[in-house]
């Protein structure tokens, strides 16, 4: 567990000896008790967003830094969807912007209807549904579409086969089913924390499979109100 490692880029886990002791949770009295994801892992910085200084504004020339912590402030919880769509969609934008810096304004977005998957989409890409940016298919597995609008390239971006517990999806159908059944909820939890600390245990290139794909499978329908004047000052290269 002490063992350094380096993961691609700004990955949640390009740090040395990202510590996930035996203890970080244990089973007790039907449910889990467990330490939250390490806080070297909550500070550990996703993407550098560029966005826009206000509503009617011009690009900012200082780029925002977003963390797993934001992301678990904004969506409640550090669930295992949560972790699984940040480490893929941060892979997916280094891919589509290799300069560095994520224009949040420039960016569409395909997840499927978890609140987890949709969440950590809007915040990292700027994308919206209300904007016809973000698009929510109820088809698509663990999976995202990325788009850069400005240049056309996009990417799938999946996890990888076996990645994912198979047992998560027919634990979590049949607590829907149960009600308030606190054992398969422990169950459920410590076999939820155990895929987080995989997630970010592991370098993001060996779960995911990021694949360049000719055209953005959706229509893009709109944009964000504040990218109308976001490229009025010349000089920020936009």
């Amino acid at each position: 567990m002490g063992t350094s490692r380096q993961c691609v880029g700004l990955g949640l886990c390009a740090m040395a000896g990202l510590a996930i002791a035996g203890g970080a949770w244990r089973a007790a009295a039907g449910r889990p008790a467990y330490d939250p994801v390490p806080k070297s892992a909550m500070a550990q910085v996703l993407v550098r967003a560029l966005d826009t200084e206000s509503s009617l504004g011009p690009m900012s020339k200082a780029t925002q830094d977003v963390t797993l912590g934001d992301l678990v402030r904004f969506h409640g919880h550090p669930c295992d969807g949560l972790v699984a769509a940040a480490e893929g969609i941060t892979l997916g934008l280094k891919t589509l912007f290799p300069e560095g810096a994520v224009d949040r304004t420039d960016v569409a977005a395909a997840t499927n209807a978890s609140p987890c998957y949709s969440d950590v989409a809007a915040y990292l890409t700027g994308a919206r549904t209300i904007y016809g940016t973000l698009e929510i298919d109820k088809t698509l597995g663990d999976e995202w579409f990325l788009l850069r609008r400005s240049t056309g390239r996009a990417v799938r971006v999946r996890l990888k086969p076996g990645v994912k517990p198979a047992e998560i999806p027919a634990m979590e159908q049949a607590l829907r089913n149960e009600g308030c059944d606190k054992p398969l909820m422990g169950r459920l939890q410590v076999l939820q924390m155990e895929f987080i600390h995989r997630l970010l245990a592991s370098p993001p290139r060996s779960l995911y499979d990021v694949e360049a794909i000719p055209a953005f499978p959706y229509a893009v329908t709109g944009e964000r109100p504040d990218a109308a004047k976001a490229r009025c000052d010349d000089s920020h290269g936009h």
